[in-house]
């Protein structure tokens, strides 16, 4: 099996998984976030497209409001 570094920590990763698909995975959809995969922001309007590869290393951020 494949696998990714989601956050610092490993992930696995089914064959042929976009990015879009894993952040359904993880339940977090409804969110604003930023993703960046091997130091490379991604657009959210790619997140279906973008097929994941074994090793890369994913940086998901939530944004958070504050005063």
């Amino acid at each position: 099996m494949n696998f990714v570094l989601l956050n610092g920590k490993k992930y696995p990763l089914d064959a042929n998984c976009t990015l879009l698909k894993l952040i359904e995975n993880l339940g977090i959809t409804h969110k604003a976030m930023a993703v960046a995969i091997n130091m490379q922001v991604i657009k959210k309007s790619l997140w279906e497209s973008y097929v994941l590869q074994n090793g890369d290393e994913i940086e998901i951020l939530d944004f958070v409001g504050g005063g």
